[in-house]
């Protein structure tokens, strides 16, 4: 039984491969790994120290948290004895609140690195994608194939456009 990412991998190989007698009959084909790329770009180490400090400073949030959840465990444990029923109760309900505080905080914490790194790489994606079509445009491609997705599987035939668009973008 196949799974729908591989019908959908299946289909694209079949579209490549019908398209590709035709692609080369109207113009030339070319190839780039766009993920060494992107890593190669010059605002990428700021990008990268700006995520590294957002991160540090979600972690910093998450172990304040985490040592609160510790110290209100450990002053449960050591009132255990003394306490009513009562105050035990009240005790688990905010423990068991703090737990679902943390673990709610951890996963906005997840949402929000994600979201962080997509605002950071969107303008470095757009200049190298408006590079790459502009590349493509110039040297008569008709096809630009990225590398890094693993979807080309053979690329003997095209031209690696990497150091045209390095220059196009100046690096």
């Amino acid at each position: 039984m196949t799974t729908q990412p591989m019908k959908t991998a299946f289909l694209a190989f079949a579209l490549l491969l019908s398209a590709a007698p035709s692609a080369m009959a109207q113009g030339k084909l070319g190839h780039i790994d766009r993920q060494q790329l992107l890593l190669t770009l010059p605002e990428r180490k700021d990008a990268e120290v700006k995520m590294k400090a957002f991160a540090e400073e979600l972690d910093k949030r998450l172990r304040a948290m985490g040592a609160e959840y510790e110290k209100t465990v450990a002053d449960a444990r050591t009132r255990a004895e003394t306490m009513t029923n009562t105050e035990r109760e009240m005790t688990m309900r905010e423990i068991q609140d703090l737990e679902q505080r943390i673990q709610a905080a951890q996963e906005k914490a997840q949402d929000d690195l994600a979201k962080q790194e997509e605002e950071l790489l969107r303008p470095m994606v757009e200049r190298s994608n408006l590079a790459i079509r502009e590349v493509a445009d110039t040297n008569g491609f008709s096809y630009i194939f990225d590398t890094s997705t693993g979807f080309v599987l053979y690329f003997d035939k095209g031209e690696d456009i990497m150091p045209l668009v390095k220059t196009k973008l100046g690096i």
